[in-house]
Formats: structure tokens, C-alpha cells, sequence
């Protein structure tokens, strides 16, 4: 059995990435401009750093990038305190699972600290976790490993092999591999290549499936 488990957020334990790509959408539209779907996807699990040098490269170094952020999140922050950020299924039975066998679990997100502490304290799972790691905090984003090396440092003297990485996103399974961790794919929005997919040592369709001995075996 593992020792440690990191999850990603966005697109894993919340179902974000939608509402994000709705805001997208919707930002861009009020502003007067199209903003193809697949700008979004090619986003998906990277830092905002990052984020901000595809959208420009995209969009043209005029783009009112800082803005459009700014106005995206408070869109999504809007509906997401009246209504709580959408969980992704099986969240809770799977923490429930790994705690009852001793399992420490780290949270490993590109978004915000702010963003995602606020999150994280709105779904009432803030004491889930063990340690937790932002992508402003490391100098190199996903696909590379840094900030899975930092959550699992945060959660004591592990060994990479000794951690499964829940991950949702191609950059995200690259960047949990590159660490030496176990990747447990849980696709979402953006359909990993076969190439990713074989970086995994597990694919499911949901967290909870691995909330069985089996699983692990």
C-alpha cells in the first residue's frame, strides 16, 4: 500500500475546468472576442506563468491577460459561493478510505493559493490535508515535477515510489512521472494521448473506484 497520495484540483476533485472554460468563453465574448475552446484545453493544468505566455502567444501580446484572469475567476467565485465548488464524484469516500489506512494526503494545484484555499475551505475539506503545494510556489510548472516533489516534502520523509498522484490532466500525469510517483489517471475535459496514458500506473473513471484494496494491488 502507498504511503502518501497528492491530488491535483481542478478538473479532479472539483469539476472547475468546465465552469473555467464557461468563463473563458464568457469574458472574452463581453469584451468582443472570440476565444476558441482548444486555447482553453491547452491550458489545462498548467501555471498561471505559464497559462499567461500560451494565451498571449494566442491572443497577441496586447491582450489584457491580468484582466481577463481577474474577471474569469470572479465570475466563477460568484457561482461557486452560492452554490459550493462542483465535487467531482467519489471525493470523499476515496479520502476516507486512504485516511482509515494511514495514508497522508497532499494537495498539488496550478491555481492560485488564494483561489484554491478558498476552494478547498468552502467544500469543508480543508482538514483533509496533510500539506499542500501551489504553482506559484515553484519556479518550473507542470509537465515538470516540482511541485509534487514539494507537496510530498511537505508530507514528510517519503519516497517518490511510495506515492500515488491523482491527476486529470496529460501535463499533470507527465509531471507526477517525472517525480518517480505512482500517476493515477482520472480523465476529464482533455482526452490524454495514448503516450500519456501509458505514463499511468492506474486509469479510472472515478476516485471512488479506488477506494478498494484491490485497486492498489
Amino acid at each position: 500500500m502507498i504511503r502518501a497520495a497528492i491530488f491535483d484540483m481542478d478538473g479532479l476533485l472539483f469539476d472547475t475546468e468546465r465552469l473555467c472554460c464557461e468563463a473563458w468563453r464568457t469574458v472574452a465574448s463581453a469584451s468582443g472576442l472570440t476565444m476558441d475552446d482548444g486555447l482553453f484545453f491547452s491550458c489545462v493544468g498548467r501555471n498561471n506563468r505559464d497559462t499567461r505566455e500560451i494565451v498571449t502567444a494566442a491572443m497577441g501580446s496586447g491582450f489584457p491577460y491580468e484582466q481577463f484572469v481577474l474577471q474569469s475567476r470572479e465570475w466563477m467565485k460568484e457561482r461557486m459561493t452560492v452554490n459550493g465548488p462542483p465535487e467531482k464524484a467519489g471525493i470523499r469516500p476515496l479520502f476516507d478510505f486512504l485516511q482509515d489506512r494511514g495514508v497522508l494526503l497532499g494537495l498539488a494545484t496550478s491555481t492560485s493559493e488564494a483561489s484554491a484555499r478558498w476552494m478547498i475551505e468552502r467544500a469543508g475539506l480543508t482538514g483533509r490535508f496533510s500539506a499542500m503545494a501551489f504553482g506559484s510556489e515553484v519556479e518550473r510548472g507542470k509537465p515538470e515535477p516540482d511541485i509534487f516533489l514539494l507537496a510530498l516534502g511537505r508530507l514528510g520523509r517519503f519516497e517518490p515510489a511510495d506515492c500515488a498522484v491523482f491527476e486529470d490532466s496529460p501535463a499533470g500525469i507527465r509531471a507526477a512521472h517525472a517525480a518517480g510517483m505512482k500517476p493515477v489517471l482520472v480523465p476529464d475535459l482533455v482526452i490524454p494521448e495514448p503516450a500519456v496514458r501509458g505514463l499511468a500506473w492506474k486509469v479510472t473513471d472515478r476516485l471512488d473506484r479506488a477506494a478498494d484494496d484491490g485497486f492498489w494491488l
